[in-house]
């Protein structure tokens, strides 16, 4: 073994020491420029798509001036984004067009909505417009029991409503199927009508034509207990509350089955040793006929007259001579 001159190795053990020494200076300034690099990248914003660029996920994309939109071969299928009326259609925020369906909006398992619509101001929620050979504007199918269309109204609104077109169109229509009404109404709670109709300009408030042989056109059931089936009112005093005829065919205006009661009729008595009485309180005009006649056995004893006195609202019956008892007298007015 050769001897080791102690100079050399000094000197060697410096140019190490050196050497180590720039290796970690360069090790930390590299290190240095990763930790400022990382901080410029953390701390960037996101590019917004703005005409011409991308669409980017995660972050609102513009503004821009024109349409963001998609289309199929032929145009065959449409779907286009914040239309300024760049289609020509007005404002737009989503626009869609498809063979089948232009938009289609599926509501979660949890009673969800497929379609929501809020109208701005005094717009339509939902607005839809039926093709050209004769197609609905909306139409909705239940599921189940459920039902087509539903309509909530707010405040006095209506729940559902509809105007007829030009063309003498009808404002809502129904078709049954089976048994089923072609329309239904309940009222509210409060005494409201199940189906209320105002007639136009002369029109009927409400129609009925029945179908098939002997139907009725209208038909309605009272509640129990005493409830009427179908009430007619006028509100003027020279209207009809119910009118009924037949001019076509000759036929019968009405028909009653079961007892007929009349408010304008009943009994008055003649007290014993009188020819006659007075009944007062009856509504009476210059057309009215009063109609009288005995209700018991009276051997000579007859009705010889009834005379309306309209500004008294009475009539008086006249009998044929005095009574020696009681005698019941039956009367009616018409008109």
């Amino acid at each position: 073994m050769s001897e080791t001159n102690p100079e050399l190795a000094q000197v060697a053990g410096a140019a190490a020491r050196d050497r180590r020494t720039r290796r970690r200076l360069l090790a930390g300034a590299a290190g240095a420029l990763g930790v400022a690099a990382a901080g410029v990248v953390g701390r960037a914003a996101p590019a917004q798509a703005i005409d011409g660029l991308a669409v980017l996920q995660g972050v609102d994309n513009g503004p821009t001036t024109a349409r963001t939109a998609v289309f199929t071969s032929g145009n065959k299928e449409v779907g286009a984004l914040a239309d300024p009326d760049t289609s020509g259609k007005g404002s737009l925020g989503v626009y869609g067009a498809g063979q089948d369906s232009g938009v289609l909006g599926i509501g979660g398992s949890g009673s969800g909505t497929g379609v929501t619509g809020v109208g701005g101001g005094a717009g339509t929620g939902v607005w839809g417009t039926g093709g050209g050979s004769d197609g609905p504007g909306v139409r909705g199918f239940g599921s189940g029991n459920g039902v087509g269309v539903y309509g909530t109204g707010s405040g006095a609104g209506d729940g559902v409503s509809g105007t007829g077109g030009s063309n003498d169109g009808v404002g809502v229509s129904g078709t049954g199927v089976g048994l089923g009404e072609g329309v239904f109404g309940t009222g509210g709670g409060s005494g409201g009508s199940g189906v209320a109709g105002m007639g136009g300009s002369g029109g009927a408030g409400v129609f009925g034509t029945g179908g098939g042989s002997g139907a009725p056109g209208v038909y309605g059931v009272g509640g129990e207990p005493g409830g009427t089936g179908v009430v007619g009112n006028s509100a003027k005093g020279s209207g009809i509350g119910v009118l009924a005829q037949n001019v076509a065919g000759g036929g019968i205006a009405l028909k009653v089955s079961g007892p007929a009661v009349f408010s304008r009729s009943g009994l008055v008595t003649v007290p014993t040793g009188a020819d006659g009485v007075t009944k007062t309180g009856v509504s009476l005009t210059s057309a009215s006929l009063v109609f009288a006649i005995v209700q018991e056995h009276a051997p000579g004893i007859y009705v010889q007259a009834a005379v309306p006195h309209v500004a008294g609202h009475s009539f008086t019956v006249y009998l044929s001579k005095v009574v020696p008892a009681p005698l019941k007298v039956a009367w009616f007015i018409v008109n």
